[in-house]
């Protein structure tokens, strides 16, 4: 590690140290992260690479490494979304392998009811909050 390469990262919020190796290596996957969407029909990558979006029929879907909050999304009173938590080196993945699966569950649930969906791959959960409250929701596993 060379004298100076601590960067602080804006966006996070906080401080890291990264080798050059490392950093070239992740420019690398995320240039091929960009390259996989625009091949992929319909999904959207947003600006910070962050998120990915695709629109259905009843929601839309959204890929994260973060929660939907209010302060970009309407959780209340706009389009239902179905948000995903994933590493933005996993949305492939999840895509490829996953999404199908979570998706067909969602299409099975009284839709007008939620406000806002969110899938938990970790513990496969999906927790449906409903409309008019801030913390009452379904909980269903997968």
């Amino acid at each position: 590690m060379a004298f100076g390469k601590n960067r602080y990262n804006a966006y996070r919020k906080r401080s890291f140290n990264m080798s050059d190796s490392k950093r070239k290596e992740y420019a690398q996957a995320m240039d091929e992260l960009e390259q996989a969407f625009d091949e992929l029909d319909g999904w959207i990558l947003s600006s910070k690479m962050d998120s990915a979006y695709k629109n259905f029929d009843n929601y839309e879907v959204r890929l994260s490494n973060h929660s939907a909050d209010n302060q970009y999304h309407d959780l209340e009173n706009g389009r239902l979304i179905v948000n995903v938590r994933a590493s933005k080196l996993n949305f492939l993945s999840v895509i490829q392998s996953q999404l199908d699966e979570i998706l067909a569950k969602v299409d099975k649930l009284p839709l007008s009811d939620y406000r806002f969906i969110n899938v938990n791959l970790a513990n496969k959960s999906i927790s449906c909050f409903y409309k008019g409250y801030k913390t009452k929701k379904d909980v269903i596993d997968f």
